[in-house]
């Protein structure tokens, strides 16, 4: 006999939030949110199969830069996971299917570990791409460089 599991297609949601009280992040947002700060870093939503999401101590926040069209460098930030806490619903319709707040403490990275932490990424395009169409992979690979200026002489 199978048993139904109503939060079987929700998404956990997880606060990275900073673990001392005293640390807060100023928000920006003009008037509204004025000398205002908050604990929380980030936020996602995880929808990989349940035995799959975890937080795990030690992992380090990062955020995204965008390079080109095709490609984004990953940075890292100081914020390191300390500690994991993980709530379950009580009501029978819930948004997710549980809470799980990562308490961060600042870890600064030296500038040799900074960079060892950058990396970029990004999408191959190749005629594959175009479903082997030599002929628009080529228009497309034309269409993204640089046009040359010259000057009127």
């Amino acid at each position: 006999m199978e048993i139904y599991d109503h939060l079987a297609n929700k998404e956990t949601l997880i606060i990275y939030m900073t673990k001392d009280e005293g640390v807060g992040i100023p928000l920006s947002g003009g008037m509204l949110t004025q000398g205002s700060d908050t604990r929380i870093l980030q936020d996602s939503y995880d929808y990989r199969p349940v035995h799959k999401r975890t937080v795990k101590i030690g992992e380090r926040l990062t955020c995204s830069s965008v390079v080109s069209s095709l490609q984004r460098r990953i940075l890292p930030t100081d914020w390191v996971v300390t500690s994991v806490e993980s709530y379950e619903p009580t009501q029978d319709v819930p948004g997710f299917r549980e809470v799980t707040i990562a308490y961060c403490e600042r870890q600064p990275l030296t500038l040799e570990e900074f960079k060892e932490w950058v990396y970029d990424t990004g999408v191959t395009v190749s005629a594959d791409s175009f479903g082997g169409d030599e002929a628009a992979y080529q228009a497309w690979q034309d269409s993204q460089k640089e046009p040359v200026v010259t000057g009127v002489g």
